[in-house]
């Protein structure tokens, strides 16, 4: 009897990562109702974590490009003198942090307005006088200088107006902050959803299998042989749920942004291409951990060896 015991474990352990392969696919796959659910209840978690992270991406894209045009538009009043305007420039070339400046004329910024929104904007069919100031457009070499220069420009000979993007940043960097924050809490009461249903589904199978096991045990499996094809068929189902989500969040997302780039042209927001990407194998890797996670809980319940 200790021979034929012998020989059949040897007969065991040579399958090794194909039989692992196999029997977690097969496993996934005889479940049928109970995987379903599964996968789509780790698809819905994962749709509010995607969620999360497509908005935080698109927040930081913006942010990267509002930081790469770090600039304070000097405005200047109606009738403003040529000579007003050369002073004005002469003194804030002085300024330390100030990398460039850029005059734009009223005419060149109604320009630049119509191009940028597009052809349906005529408006020079429609206004019979130029209502846009003429500016100076000047390039700061870091967020930290903004300030003094806005407050220096304030106090020039004919200026109207000054605006910099730095108080805008902020308040996107904090926007974006709170999106991450809230959507790792959200991700995380929901995945620990999800590692419930999953968890649950393994039993069921370890419950089906209890005679298989049973004589697996007998012919001299480990532990983990026994544990791994589980582990597998977890990761299937996570991976399985990661990838529908990241498919909804990709459509949803390209559906919003499209419909923001032509309501808002002048906001610069990541493709929806460049979005799925950055998400997708994020998902896939929170959907692999969550599916294992939940797989190792059951099994460590379930199978003792």
């Amino acid at each position: 009897m200790p021979a034929r015991t012998e020989a059949a474990g040897r007969r065991v352990r040579p399958l090794g990562l194909r039989y692992v392969l196999t029997e977690g696919a097969q496993g996934f796959a005889r479940n049928g109702l109970a995987s379903a659910a599964s996968v789509l209840i780790t698809a819905v978690t994962l749709v509010a974590l995607g969620g999360a992270l497509a908005v935080a991406g698109a927040l930081n894209h913006v942010a990267a490009a509002l930081e790469q045009q770090l600039q304070v538009v000097v405005y200047f009043r109606p009738g403003v003198t040529p000579d007003e305007v050369v002073v004005a420039r002469s003194r804030l070339e002085r300024m330390p942090g100030v990398a460039g400046i850029e005059y734009v004329s009223s005419q060149e910024a109604l320009r630049r307005l119509e191009a940028q929104l597009g052809p349906r904007a005529k408006f020079r069919d429609l206004l019979r006088h130029n209502p846009l100031p003429a500016s100076l457009v000047v390039t700061a070499t870091g967020s930290d200088r903004l300030r003094a220069i806005a407050s220096a420009a304030r106090d020039l000979p004919g200026v109207d107006e000054v605006r910099d993007g730095g108080l805008v940043l902020e308040r996107l960097l904090g926007v974006t902050r709170a999106v991450r924050l809230g959507g790792a809490a959200a991700g995380v009461v929901l995945a620990c959803i999800a590692l419930v249903v999953i968890a649950g589904t393994i039993r069921l199978t370890v419950f089906a299998r209890r005679a298989e096991i049973e004589v697996m045990r007998l012919v001299g499996a480990t532990a983990w042989f026994i544990r791994w094809p589980f582990v597998v068929e977890g990761a299937v189902t996570g991976a399985c749920g990661a990838c529908g989500a990241a498919a909804a969040v990709a459509a949803g997302y390209a559906l919003i942004a499209g419909g923001a780039a032509r309501a808002l042209p002048f906001v610069p927001l990541p493709g929806a291409g460049e979005v799925a990407f950055d998400i997708v194998w994020k998902l896939v890797v929170w959907g692999v951990l969550i599916g294992v996670t939940a797989s190792l809980l059951a099994v460590r319940r379930y199978v003792r060896v």
